[in-house]
């Protein structure tokens, strides 16, 4: 007959102790509620080592969350939390691209030039064709080495070609007209901002450089050429056209 002393159970009486894994049951008698129950209002709260406040940290984290984060879908608009809690900076707040308002006075100054520009160029070529008479323009010709065996491979004579005065007068007036109007279309078009013309501008000016020494009007013409295309190529008016570029790429007009 065994006795108490000798009977081989746990402590609490229980002949089954609960194995490695397993959860022992609750003594209803200790005044704790089995798991997952709320306590009995009024019944006897288990003792906590921290303090009132059943969290181990002290205060409770706003919405059950451990790390003190919002839980998710309490984030504003546009921002989420990167994995490691971190908040992702909220996307497309850049704002676009736009127009400039204000041109700078670079390029109306360079706008001027080349105004300038192609009007003493046409005065002068005219001024000088016109200039000319029979007499002056034969003795030109003659100036020229190897013309008169030219003109009469081509069938024509020097009597001739000096006839033909006024027609070539015309066509220079003509020719000189058209350029005066490349010359105030390119003036228009780098005010406005563009690059293209920016460089045809510069090309024009390069090649004016040629007919320096052509006369006092055709000298200014050239030198007011230059200017122009250096003024659009300064700072201000160079990020005034990168900054018009950038907009109508991003859509504007």
């Amino acid at each position: 007959m065994s006795t108490p002393e000798n009977d081989p159970q746990t402590p609490s009486g229980d002949p089954n102790p609960p194995q490695y894994g397993q959860r022992a049951p609750q003594d209803p008698a200790a005044g704790q509620p089995p798991y997952g129950q709320q306590p009995q209002s009024g019944a006897a709260q288990p003792y906590n080592p921290y303090g009132q406040n059943p969290s181990p940290y002290g205060q409770v984290p706003p919405n059950n969350n451990p790390y003190g984060q919002p839980a998710p879908g309490n984030y504003p608009p546009g921002q989420q939390p990167y994995p490691g809690g971190f908040q992702m900076p909220q996307q497309g707040n850049f704002a676009p691209p736009q127009m400039p308002a204000h041109r700078p006075k670079e390029l109306d100054t360079s706008f001027w030039a080349i105004i300038a520009s192609g009007i003493l160029f046409a005065v002068g070529t005219i001024s000088s064709v016109f200039s000319m008479d029979v007499a002056s323009f034969r003795r030109e010709l003659s100036m020229v080495p190897d013309l008169e065996s030219q003109l009469q491979t081509a069938g024509l004579s020097l009597d001739q070609m000096v006839g033909m005065l006024p027609t070539i007068q015309n066509t220079v007036i003509v020719f000189t007209v058209i350029l005066l109007l490349v010359y105030v279309l390119v003036a228009f078009m780098v005010r406005k901002g563009s690059n293209v013309a920016r460089i045809f501008a510069t090309i024009f000016a390069v090649l004016s450089l040629l007919g320096l020494g052509s006369g006092l009007l055709l000298a200014l013409s050239v030198i007011l050429g230059v200017v122009g295309v250096v003024f659009a190529w300064l700072r201000p008016s160079s990020q005034y056209i990168a900054a018009r570029r950038a907009a109508r790429t991003a859509g504007y007009r």
